[in-house]
């Protein structure tokens, strides 16, 4: 629920000019929050108000952090730190502290979502023995999945639990998983690198925008560990495994009923790169006025 106090309203119109639904309007020259109904809880009101006029029932006023009290990053700084970042999949051995992590996620629910539905649900696993241990079931559960696509029917029937995708994804890395084990890999460091910590993100099944949620937050969250120096790679098989064995998310430490939708593993990069990676450049349209 939004508030205004009448009294210190200055009567500008902000509120009611950021709000996305026209749930504030103004009224014989003062804003009123006129259609509860369809607050999206957004807070924009509360954001511009000048003078603190506004605010809301979930959190204080004084939760509002103050734009600008802390340097914002420039363009060039922040241009470099993503034209520079990279997957990276060798780490130290030394654990991400919590402190650190905790930061980390707060950024990951600061993410925009769809109409603000903030659906993003995470799990933090930093406990090695736990993380090893999904290594070698995820490890395993391709091993076995091998096997089957190269006959018709295991192929169909792979194809059939994760989707034609996964089936090609297998596969295409055959030949990546037999030089693994040739080159005396452990076997349950395959999947995750033995990194210190892996993020697991998730949504309630059925959320329409969940993949896109999910992965915008973890967005946030992986530029946000660049800027503190971590390395951060993304990592679809787990994905493809728990929609191939829904009980792995139970594993995992999500509920059974929500979709794992995308994960990161993250530590102390092990080297350090000297130069950046060129792209290719995408087809970009440019439609402009006359």
């Amino acid at each position: 629920m939004i508030k205004i106090n009448k009294a210190k309203c200055t009567k500008c119109g902000l509120c009611a000019a950021v709000c996305p639904g026209l749930v504030i309007e103004t009224r014989e020259g003062k804003p009123e929050f006129a259609h509860a109904e369809s607050c999206i809880n957004c807070y924009h009101c509360v954001a511009v108000c000048p003078v603190g006029a506004v605010s809301c029932d979930e959190f204080p006023l004084a939760s509002f952090k103050v734009v600008g009290a802390a340097k914002p990053a420039s363009e060039a700084g922040a241009r470099n730190l993503l034209m520079q970042r990279r997957s990276i999949r060798e780490f130290k051995d030394k654990a991400v502290p919590r402190e650190l992590l905790e930061r980390l996620v707060e950024t990951a629910f600061h993410a925009p979502t769809a109409h603000n539905g903030q659906p993003v649900q995470l799990v933090v696993v930093t406990d090695k023995k736990i993380i090893n241990k999904i290594d070698m079931r995820v490890t395993a559960m391709f091993r076995k999945g091998l096997t089957l696509v190269d006959n018709p029917v295991g192929s169909s029937l792979i194809s059939a639990i994760g989707g034609a995708k996964t089936a090609d994804m297998l596969l295409g890395h055959k030949g990546d998983l037999e030089r693994f084990e040739k080159a005396g890999y452990p076997r349950n460091l395959h999947v995750f690198r033995d990194a210190p910590a892996l993020v697991l993100a998730h949504t309630e099944h059925g959320t329409i925008t969940g993949r896109d949620d999910c992965n915008i937050a973890l967005s946030h969250l992986t530029f946000h560990a660049s800027a503190a120096g971590l390395g951060v790679c993304w990592i679809g098989y787990i994905v493809a495994a728990a929609r191939m064995d829904p009980t792995l998310k139970k594993q995992l430490g999500i509920p059974i009923k929500n979709s794992l939708q995308c994960a990161c593993i993250l530590g102390w990069p092990k080297y350090k790169y000297k130069r950046m990676i060129p792209r290719k450049q995408g087809a970009v349209k440019w439609v402009e006025s006359d």
